[in-house]
């Protein structure tokens, strides 16, 4: 765990607290970013954007959600995650008009089933723009398996 105090881990102390992997992990992913000779912040943009980080994003916004409208049905809930990852609210989210968004709720059915709907349109959009050579998917992929729980 030598690395976890060097001071070229900056990724990590920008991470919030509530988003940065267990200890065990921060080594692999260390030796995976030096390894690569990824920059920190480019390191960031990918471990944030990986479905284990939105499902404690999403995780997060829900307790919040719940936490103040304690009396709110699930589905407006469910719909209010939703939200927060719709722009122009989230200038790098959703584009979704409103009958898009009915139609996502009315398919929703439960917090997982909606995290899920969360990582299929992130997989949608490319981790990298310049990956010609898919190296950026494969590091992307490595980090994933890292990052699961």
């Amino acid at each position: 765990m030598s690395n976890l105090f060097n001071p070229e881990i900056s990724w990590l102390e920008q991470l919030p607290s509530n988003l940065r992997p267990d200890n065990d992990k921060v080594e692999k992913l260390e030796n995976l970013r030096s390894h690569y000779h990824i920059s920190n912040d480019i390191f960031i943009g990918i471990i944030t954007s990986s479905p284990e980080i939105t499902r404690r994003v999403q995780e997060n916004v829900y307790k919040m959600a719940k936490e103040k409208m304690p009396n709110a049905p699930e589905k407006e809930l469910l719909e209010v995650v939703l939200r927060t990852r719709v722009f122009p609210q989230n200038p790098a989210g959703l584009k979704m008009t409103e009958e898009e968004i009915r139609e996502v709720i009315q398919n929703i059915n439960s917090f997982n089933d909606l995290v899920e709907y969360f990582i299929q349109r992130d997989k949608e959009e490319p981790r990298f723009q310049r990956d010609i050579f898919g190296v950026g998917k494969k590091i992307a992929n490595e980090i994933d398996n890292i990052l699961k729980v």
